[in-house]
């Protein structure tokens, strides 16, 4: 028997929650790597504590909004319009087919 699967069509909000995603996740890891730059040799270990989960938490938020608001921006009419690329992919451009057989 021979099978062919499409790939599905991803909703714009989607676009959107990956980009949230993303800058979340790159959020945190610029908040561990200024935590770590801005260690001083005479900070006690409860102050670095702290001060790691501030900055980890900042990066997130930061991430998160700088995410949220690239998402928006590539799925509105202006964003293809002002830059000369469009990072959303055109199901319609070029079908992936998937195919298999099995048997049993």
């Amino acid at each position: 028997m021979y099978s062919q699967v499409y790939a599905a069509k991803e909703s714009k909000l989607g676009t959107v929650y990956s980009a949230t995603t993303w800058g979340a996740g790159i959020g945190i890891v610029a908040g561990l790597g200024i935590a770590a730059l801005e260690t001083p040799d005479t900070e006690e270990k409860g102050d670095t504590s702290n001060r790691l989960k501030n900055n980890i938490l900042q990066g997130f938020g930061a991430g998160v909004l700088a995410g949220l608001l690239y998402g928006m921006f590539e799925i509105s009419e202006i964003g293809p319009a002002v830059a000369d690329f469009d990072m959303s992919y055109d199901i319609n451009a070029k079908k992936t087919i998937v195919a298999y057989n099995y048997k049993f």
